[in-house]
């Protein structure tokens, strides 16, 4: 029987195993993340119990070296039926003369019999089987060598040795000589050390594994598995402070509170780490001097303000050498920042120190910044009891940490600055200001109803105060869409406050959620409530926030001015941090097709990232309905998938429905029927006991735009009518600002002519055709359906040659639809054919299967198909746009297109603007299927046209 060899807790309960060599089950020795390094291990094992080798797992402490270990043996006596010896070294034993080679050769010492002399007498005095005077090393190597030999004789040998950092210097001497000389053995030589500690093995004969951290999502999965109940934001926290170290993502969360891992409460500076940890982490921390340790600890809790920490590092050069030769910080070159080579050596420096040491660290600290938001920070964290000062200074951070985008640090701030308000009232107020935080930005909403809680329980009237209404409020309205009771809430909470004691903040909360809360009822007299609010505070409010009651509350109303305000404001929030901010200014533009792309998809990235999850839900929303619009029907998908999931992760119920409606527009146009099916049911289910009308009329655009795509005109008209009777624009139907296309393409296929002429007159009336290019467009292209014969012609050459008009795919493709079907019904068969085709390219190539088939059918009715039309040139491209076709399918960019044809970009852009509805595509990725496409068709048709083909669409095969 093998004797166990368990060396430390690195080794000795792994975090992702307890692997025994010998299991026979495959899929229990399974590595969460460790894929890939298992397949090198196995390679390494093939070559190398035939041929020979070495080879070491080099990685941190609890990375899971001996878990990898473990299992390769385990499939290398499985797979090969090899016999293994295993040693390891021990930290307390790396002075016992050849200990190691001892634990290595006692299983089988009763093959040593069979070496002969002088081998067996020099291996059996090595390790104390015999009293004699020691062997040299070359002596003892080649007796060692030919004993592995002749075990390997009858089978495979795998040598395994463990922590090979702290085994005894003669063993490690012996190894290394032993790894020179396994070629042509039958033996495989396995190792593993800590990454940076010194090893005799030769580098050019053994190879190396180095084992990584788990990256994100395999710490996720880590810690599903091993801790489902934690809230998806301890679970982020958890993998920043182990840094993907798989021993730490499952030790941690043993050292938190239930409230912690719930969410309910906050995370403090430190996890109190679990005896494993603190030997890994914290053994070596312990020897240092105390000055070193004083140094450490203010490192560890500073918001780096590295202009008041590099005296320090200066004053303690000499106490820092021990502490980075022991690799627990790096000291920049220049001697001015210190830094941590591990997060958790960081936290356990600070769980070490008492609880006044820490606060004296932070009074050091507090004296030594210059930064005024760290100061308040570091002299409230020294202080003990009440200190309305010290509160008031947390609120200005508070404030900035919001500003850069950092909403958790904001919440935890303001929480801290409550802990320090002596006056009930005022610390219920910021503990509701960090619940709406905590709700409506971050979507922590476990968290948020515990800071209401605490609110209560600090003053028991704190509920009738606006701060803890709009709390309140945020969290029904965001958890379970309680749209009426939230609305009372504000409605009720505005009223009863005197004017002045309006807390401006306060008042822009509560406009913002109850603009939420209005979007999901979409009923008017929640609408008529929300709009005496707005104008009474307009004065008081942000302006995006005050352009929204136009601009997203009623945008068919939205005036010039408020258009010119809102570009301004746009343009500026693209460099914005605030995620607050960034998030009124997106809504702000969401109808009007203003929307600040860069600074949204920073909030998104910051949501990824654990930061803020509903603002970013939200944002994933807007940035996959101008993916649906530009035709990026996959991206739109896409990013409504992410949303959807992040909302269900964070119970995010309202925000949830909300990610539905691109993702249901998109299987509307692909024809997706059952995704349909199932969706509406869902959608209908949560939203008709909660009276969320906004539901009810995506789901009727949705099924319009279904009927639309089958043909079904008159199902459409019905589904349209749900939401508004042709002709008109009523207050506070948003998606009517969407659809006006969409209506008369109903209007006009169900026979309804007049209607559809109303509903043109009434986008006139409003002027909605100036609020966008995009609404520019849709207008344009509802008037060219009901123009008359006279000249319908002319107006939908209009629509079509319009620059801007590839922007819009979907659309465009159903122009051309139109107008070959109007042709196709005036005996114009011929004209007809290029405008169909088109349109079933663009179907095609967006996935539109439905209008693929009314386009190629209506194709089909004039006589010809799509190919043969390739054929016969019909798709007429000059040489020039084959030439930038051609290039662009190539992978270049416009600019370097422009740079080999002395163009502009903007040229290069025109020209491909004109290609894409030629070829019948919507994206330059799939240029070159459409360019192949082509040539096969002329190829198909025998045709070869000639170099001077003015027709252009076949020109020279070389241009191809």
């Amino acid at each position: 029987m093998e004797p166990s060899h368990a060396t430390d807790a690195d080794r000795a309960h792994d975090a992702q195993s307890n692997a025994d060599p010998q299991r026979t089950s495959d899929t229990a020795g399974q590595l969460r993340g460790r894929e890939r390094e298992l397949d090198q291990l196995a390679d390494f094992f093939r070559q190398s119990v035939r041929h020979g080798g070495a080879l070491v797992i080099t990685g941190e402490p609890g990375v899971g070296k001996t878990a990898l270990l473990n299992e390769a043996v385990r499939r290398a006596v499985r797979d090969f039926d090899a016999l293994h010896l295993r040693g390891g070294g021990f930290e307390f034993e790396a002075g016992l003369g050849f200990g190691g080679l001892h634990q290595l050769m006692m299983p089988v010492i009763h093959t040593l019999d069979d070496v002969g002399e002088p081998h067996r007498r020099a291996l059996s005095t090595a390790i104390g089987m015999e009293v004699g005077d020691p062997p040299d090393q070359i002596m003892l190597t080649m007796s060692l060598v030919q004993w592995l030999r002749q075990l390997a004789t009858e089978r495979p040998v795998v040598i395994v040795f463990d922590d090979l950092q702290w085994t005894d210097r003669a063993t490690a001497r012996i190894l290394s000589m032993v790894t020179r000389r396994l070629e042509g053995l039958s033996v495989a030589a396995i190792f593993s050390r800590r990454t940076g500690e010194d090893s005799s093995l030769d580098g050019e004969r053994v190879v190396e594994l180095q084992l990584a951290p788990l990256s994100m999502s395999e710490s996720e999965a880590l810690l599903r598995e091993h801790t489902p109940y934690l809230h998806p934001s301890v679970r982020r926290r958890i993998h920043e402070l182990s840094a993907g170290n798989p021993l730490a993502l499952v030790e941690l969360p043993r050292g938190l509170t239930p409230e912690q891992e719930i969410g309910t409460e906050m995370l403090t500076e430190s996890i109190p780490l679990t005896e494993r940890l603190r030997r890994l982490f914290a053994s070596r921390v312990e020897v240092l001097p105390p000055a070193a340790r004083e140094l450490l600890l203010m490192a560890a809790l500073d918001g780096i303000d590295e202009a008041a920490f590099a005296p320090l590092i200066a004053e303690a050069e000499r106490e820092l050498v021990e502490a980075e030769s022991s690799g627990l910080v790096r000291v920049s070159s220049d001697g001015r920042v210190l830094r941590f080579r591990h997060p958790l050596t960081r936290a356990a420096i600070v769980e070490m120190a008492s609880a006044p040491q820490r606060r004296a660290a932070h009074e050091r600290l507090a004296e030594l910044s210059n930064d005024p938001y760290l100061r308040a920070i570091h002299r409230a964290e020294s202080l003990i009891g009440f200190d309305d000062g010290a509160a008031l200074d947390l609120d200005s951070s508070a404030v900035r940490a919001l500003e850069r985008g950092d909403v958790i640090q904001a919440i935890t701030v303001t929480v801290r600055a409550a802990e320090l308000t002596s006056d009930p009232a005022h610390r219920a107020r910021r503990l509701a200001e960090a619940a709406y935080l905590g709700s409506h930005i971050t979507g922590r909403l476990v968290g948020a109803q515990a800071m209401l809680q605490r609110a209560r329980l600090s003053n028991p009237d704190a509920a009738s105060t606006l701060q803890s209404a709009v709390a309140a409020a945020s969290h029904l309205a965001n958890s379970e869409g309680g749209v009426d009771s939230a609305h009372r809430m504000l409605v009720a909470a505005l009223e009863s406050t005197p004017v002045d004691e309006l807390d401006p903040r306060a008042v822009e909360a509560a406009v913002t959620t109850m603009l939420f809360v209005c979007a999901f009822g979409g009923r008017h007299e929640l609408w008529e409530s929300f709009d005496q609010v707005a104008r009474r505070y307009s004065a008081d409010l942000p302006r995006a926030l005050a352009l929204s009651a136009s601009t997203f509350a009623d945008p068919a109303r939205s005036t010039p001015s408020e258009l010119s305000e809102l570009d301004r404001i746009v343009e500026l929030t693209e460099e914005d941090t605030n995620p607050a901010r960034v998030l009124q200014v997106a809504i702000a533009g969401h109808y009007v097709n203003r929307l600040p792309k860069r600074a949204v998809e920073r909030v998104v990235d910051a949501a990824r990232a654990g930061g803020p999850v509903a603002a970013g839900a939200t944002c994933l929303i807007l940035l996959a309905a101008d993916a649906f619009f530009e035709g990026r029907w996959d991206d739109a998908e896409r990013l409504a998938d992410e949303s959807i999931a992040l909302c269900e992760e964070h119970g995010l119920k309202a925000i949830q429905w909300g990610g539905m409606n691109p993702r249901m527009l998109v299987a509307a146009g692909r024809g997706d029927t059952a995704f349909l099916i199932e969706a509406h049911e869902r959608m209908r289910t949560w939203a008709v006991p909660r009276r969320a009308r906004a539901v009810t009329t995506f789901i009727a655009n949705v099924d319009g735009l279904l009927a639309l795509g089958e043909g079904r005109s008159g199902d459409a008209y019905n589904e349209y009518l749900k939401i508004a009777r042709p002709g008109t624009f009523p207050p506070h139907e948003q998606v009517t600002m969407w659809t006006m296309m969409d209506v008369v393409e109903a209007c006009v296929g169900s026979g309804r002519l007049e209607e559809a002429r109303r509903h043109v007159q009434a986008v006139d009336d409003l002027n909605l055709a100036a609020t966008s290019p995009r609404l520019r467009f849709l207008r344009d292209a509802a008037a060219a359906y009901v123009a008359p014969d006279e000249t319908y012609e002319h107006a939908f050459e209009t629509v079509l040659a319009a620059q801007q008009a590839s922007l819009w795919p979907f659309h465009l493709a159903r122009v051309e639809l139109a107008y070959g079907d109007r042709l196709r019904h005036h005996r114009e068969m011929r004209r007809a054919r290029p405008h169909l085709a088109r349109a079933a390219g663009i179907f095609g190539a967006l996935g539109a299967a439905p209008w693929e088939d009314r386009a190629n059918s209506a194709l089909q009715a004039t006589g010809q198909t799509r190919r043969q039309l390739y054929a016969q040139g019909a798709m007429e491209l000059t040489p020039q746009e084959a030439e930038v076709a051609k290039l662009a399918a190539s992978g270049l960019s416009n600019k370097q297109i422009g740079e080999r044809l002395f163009l502009s970009a903007r040229t290069v852009s025109g020209h491909l603007y004109r290609v894409f509805p030629k070829l019948g595509i919507s994206s330059r990725a799939a240029l070159r299927d459409a360019l192949t496409e082509l040539r096969s068709a002329a190829t198909h048709a025998n045709e070869t046209p000639s170099a001077e083909d003015p027709r252009g669409a076949l020109v020279r095969s070389d241009q191809w």
